[in-house]
């Protein structure tokens, strides 16, 4: 698979290629970690390496970071290869899952470890320091120690810490899984504008999707060490490559079918899509996402039309801002259909469970893969 992705417009905003991995393998014995990875990463770019656990993400960030090197492969950062570079002599900083700050070094201490061993001045550092702190909000903290901080406030002296020596390139092992979700929420948005701000190109790994989504620019989608999917994040979630890729970003209801004479039937329902390539008599995956299946009300002609199937809906549950709705179709089987509406809808409509209406699946949401095998 060729995963190296063409220059796009995030790349002309954020100007020449930063980072260039070509051709990367990584192996443990027989255990392939990694199976030619390529990819380029724009200057001031954010990137985040998504996948389940397992997929090679932190391989390939650890490899980028030499501190577990690739078996074959070239890594370049700006114009200069670091391939067989020491971790020591790469320019970069990182923060890492567990924040790995020195229990027995106040905050300010802490921050300013990297800048000592720079050998500068001790009024240089010191107000780089305080800078620094001022920056991710903690100026009153530089005298306290790891233990008298919230875990929010540690990941912020670890990122502080991180871009005191102003790196090239900022690595981000997992920053956020650590904090509960209030919190992550949060300095998700507060590590963002700091990026835009700093304008560090910054990779990120993470598994949660919802972060990638918010926080990227681009996201490299993985699994089973190599690379499914490299877009943006509207890309990645309205025009999945692969069937993984539209399983592991966002919800999904899944109906296996049949592509027949220009569209996939589903019982006696006719599916209008727009996927090319299809053949007729294909055994096909097809893919709705629950927010993108619109209410109709029954009894009407919308039933005998493309793209509508008759349901009723089987239980409810609500979330706040929408209702998730499980429904049932005879069209259907077995195979469960779930809908998030929204309240305007549930009113508009005066849907309950039990009640029956039509539900369209507009076709340019329609998702169709072939099924393998």
């Amino acid at each position: 698979m060729n995963a190296m992705s063409p220059t796009t417009a995030q790349d002309q905003i954020a100007g020449r290629d930063y980072l260039k991995i070509a051709g990367l393998w990584k192996s443990y014995g027989e255990f392939t970690a990694l199976k030619d990875i390529s990819l380029s990463v724009g200057r001031g770019e954010f990137i985040c390496f998504l996948g389940p656990s397992g997929c090679g993400k932190t391989t390939l960030l650890r490899a980028i970071a030499g501190l577990d090197p690739q078996s074959q492969g070239l890594i370049i950062q700006a114009g200069r290869d670091i391939s067989s570079l020491p971790a020591s002599q790469r320019d970069y900083g990182i923060v890492f899952q567990s924040y790995a700050l020195f229990p027995n070094l106040t905050v300010a201490k802490n921050i300013a470890f990297g800048l000592e061993n720079t050998r500068r001045p001790r009024a240089e550092i010191a107000a780089r320091v305080a800078e620094l702190l001022a920056l991710v909000g903690l100026p009153d903290k530089a005298d306290k120690y790891p233990a008298q901080l919230s875990g929010g406030q540690q990941q912020r002296v670890a990122l502080a810490r991180a871009i005191a020596i102003n790196p090239g390139l900022l690595l981000l092992d997992e920053p956020l899984s650590a904090l509960d979700a209030k919190v992550r929420v949060h300095l998700r948005h507060e590590m963002k504008e700091l990026q835009r701000k700093l304008g560090v190109t910054t990779i990120m790994v993470t598994h949660d999707q919802e972060e990638a989504l918010s926080m990227a620019d681009r996201i490299v989608v993985m699994n089973h060490g190599v690379i499914e999917q490299i877009g943006t994040p509207t890309e990645i979630y309205r025009h999945p490559a692969s069937l993984f890729v539209a399983d592991f970003i966002g919800e999904t209801n899944r109906i296996p079918s049949r592509f027949d004479d220009g569209a996939v039937r589903i019982g006696l329902s006719v599916l209008e899509t727009r996927v090319p390539g299809l053949s007729n008599g294909q055994k096909v995956m097809v893919v709705v996402r629950p927010e993108d299946i619109l209410p109709h009300a029954r009894g009407h002609e919308a039933e005998a039309r493309p793209n509508h199937l008759p349901v009723r809906i089987v239980s409810t549950e609500f979330l706040g801002s929408f209702w998730r709705v499980h429904l049932g179709s005879t069209e259907l089987g077995a195979i469960p259909l779930v809908a998030n509406f929204s309240m305007n809808a549930m009113r508009r409509f005066d849907l309950a469970e039990g009640s029956d209406l039509t539900v369209e699946l507009p076709a340019e949401r329609v998702l169709v893969f072939a099924q393998e095998g």
